[in-house]
């Protein structure tokens, strides 16, 4: 049976509706009055403040996006001091490699000479990876200048070092420091262009490489003549000018925040575990097939751990890490594989081609060893310009498949063409096919930058860029171990099978050059003749892995736009952000810094905001108060 409505609890029940919603509006007009006045008199410190969170979906949302497209003048700037950072590192560790040898002999410890370039690589190989992310919580320019002061002060303590162990400890400190320096500088190039651009601008910074390729064991080799620690001092002025040109001319956002929170930001578990994992592989590598045989427990031993703790970090990365510095996520994209499986590739055929031509030459040709350097120099030149070529081509076609494809294919005709080479090959085929080689080895590596870049969001392009170089390195480390164990195999089945005693084959292959010149004619005919096939293994070897890598990039490369719908937006909000800088610089000449003078700008903006929240707010509460007294007083009055 129903209730017959009773005026008084209907009119009480309206009446406690309407207050109870109008009481939840007014405290909730209430909450947004006191935040509007305490933004009002208490402004943020910075909008980029973000809370630490174990979340990695926010731990990313955090990052500060470092892209600022600039004008034509700016990226000019940019990219001189990017050019001398690059020119720096890479002569650092050409000069040092040349001149390893006479500074082992000079500190009287010569079998220990191949620590000092190893030490070095050890350490910048993990650097590498890390500096990546790293400069995703600290920003570019700050870990640029910080890596740039480390790698000064442990090139001076390399310079003065007294005994071989002091040597190689500041040569690995220096790696830790100068590891990252190329990755930095093609991580700051891609801030400030477009991705189409970036190929123009990566092109010819690559050819600044190549020239340092170059250059370096012919300033290396002269200076060890004479005083081996003038190589190291060498590299103090070119540094000290570099970090000015970094610091002055070099304009990059900052990363807003405290130094606590990106203190605590930073992955170092991850970067442990890549330290960790990338020693002990490298090292097993280094061991190989020199020092100790494949099969040894040493050489096991090493690998065997380096692969258990590079599970680790895999599993730590994909599982653990807020902020990794190898997410494994872009590893989802076609692209980011291929690009990976051909640097490795790329590293493996370089490092061991830049090794071993020279050598080759020597050994093979019995030219002396600035001729054997000079012959290396044909396929460093055309690289230098077949790099800025292929970045130019990227950026007017906006294409880099065929530019790729192209340039692994005559890699592998040109290597494959070097180990054809015999006593009766001339000079001009020698020339020609390292030239040959040379235009492939340019073709491959800046376009595949532009490519892998491209396949990933911006807040990954700096962790896909280390990645990328991280993977070159190490497949350089396989590469170069495993063509030693080539030539090496090879060198001691041919001369035992030829009747060579067991202890002139080893003196042969630990220092062929001397061991060769205490042999008798017949002997040393043999050797040269077995070395030249040797040699031909070892190139057949990088021509082979220069085909597959042609075919993986086929297969997995596919061609992307590199054209993105915000370019133009992002192009003017760097024209603007050029113009504030210059407001910036007015306000400080008029006697406010720059600084102070934007920050008051903001505080005004915010107060201004601040306040127009709090009168409308005063408003919304009026007129809630006046529906408030309505609505209460038709609520009682008696019907």
């Amino acid at each position: 049976m129903a209730t017959p409505n009773n005026p008084e609890t209907t009119g009480s029940v309206h009446h406690s509706e309407s207050d109870n919603s109008i009481k939840k509006e007014l405290d909730s007009v209430d909450g947004e009055y006191n935040m509007a006045a305490q933004r009002r008199f208490y402004p943020p410190i910075s909008p980029a403040n973000p809370t630490i969170t174990d979340n990695r979906n926010d731990a990313e949302k955090q990052i500060t996006d470092q892209t600022n497209y600039l004008p034509k003048s700016r990226i000019v700037m940019v990219f001189l001091a990017c050019s001398s950072v690059d020119f720096l590192a890479l002569m650092d560790q050409t000069n040092v490699a040349v001149a390893s040898n006479i500074i082992a002999s000079n500190l009287g410890a010569g079998g220990l000479s191949s620590w000092i370039a190893s030490a070095y690589f050890l350490t910048s190989t993990s650097a590498m990876l890390n500096l990546g992310r790293i400069s995703d919580v600290w920003g570019r320019k700050i870990v640029l200048m910080v890596s740039l002061f480390g790698f000064f002060v442990f090139t001076l303590g390399s310079s003065l070092s007294q005994t071989m162990t002091q040597l190689i400890v500041f040569r690995a400190l220096t790696g830790c420091f100068g590891g990252g320096l190329m990755s930095l500088c093609q991580v700051i190039v891609s801030d400030v262009v477009s991705l189409r651009d970036r190929g123009k601008w990566q092109g010819i910074l690559g050819a600044f490489v190549a020239i340092a390729n170059g250059v370096g064991p012919v300033i290396g080799g002269a200076f060890a003549s004479f005083q081996w620690r003038w190589i190291f001092w060498l590299n103090l002025p070119i540094c000290a000018v570099t970090s000015a040109m970094v610091w002055f001319i070099m304009p990059l956002k900052k990363v807003e925040g405290s130094w606590k929170e990106k203190f605590f930001r930073i992955d170092f578990a991850g970067a442990l575990l890549t330290l960790l994992s990338t020693t002990l592989v490298i090292l097993g590598l280094t061991w190989a097939g020199s020092e100790y045989a494949w099969d040894s427990a040493h050489v096991l031993a090493t690998l065997i751990c380096g692969v258990a703790v590079g599970v680790v970090f895999l599993l730590w990365e994909g599982k653990f890490s807020a902020l990794p510095v190898m997410p494994l996520h872009i590893f989802k994209s076609r692209m980011v594989c291929g690009a990976c499986i051909t640097q490795a590739i790329n590293g493996w055929i370089f490092l061991s081609q830049t090794f071993y031509i020279p050598n080759f030459y020597q050994l093979a040709f019995g030219y002396s060893p600035v001729i054997s350097g000079c012959m290396l120099l044909p396929l460093t030149v055309v690289q230098t310009i077949s790099s800025t070529i292929g970045g130019l081509l990227v950026t007017w076609t906006g294409r880099y498949k065929l530019i790729i494809l192209s340039g692994w294919a005559l890699w592998a005709v040109g290597v494959g063409l070097i180990s054809t080479l015999d006593e009766s090959s001339g000079l001009g085929k020698q020339i020609g096919y390292s030239i040959l080689a040379g235009y492939g080895v340019g073709q491959t590596l800046q376009a595949s930058l532009v490519a892998v870049q491209a396949a990933v969001d911006r807040k990954d392009m700096s962790v896909v860029t280390s990645t990328r170089n991280f993977v070159r390195n190490l497949g350089g480390t396989l590469g170069l171990a495993i063509s030693g164990t080539i030539l090496n195999n090879i060198t001691r089945s041919k001369l035992s099978a030829g009747g060579v005693a067991g202890e002139v084959i080893d003196r042969v292959i630990n220092n062929p050059e001397t061991a060769r010149e205490n042999l008798d004619d017949a002997t040393r005919q043999l050797v040269v003749s077995v070395y030249r096939e040797g040699f031909r293994a070892v190139f057949l070897a990088c021509s082979a892995w220069a085909a597959i890598a042609f075919f993986v990039a086929i297969f997995m490369m596919p061609q992307i736009n590199l054209d993105r719908s915000d370019d133009e937006k992002l192009k003017e909000e760097g024209k603007k952000w050029v113009e504030e800088g210059k407001k910036k610089k007015q306000a400080k000449k008029e006697g406010v810094s720059g600084e102070d003078g934007n920050e008051k700008v903001d505080d005004e903006d915010t107060q201004r905001e601040a306040g127009q929240q709090i009168a409308e707010t005063d408003n919304k509460v009026t007129h809630l108060t006046e529906q408030h007294v309505l609505e209460r007083e038709a609520a009682e009055r008696p019907n």
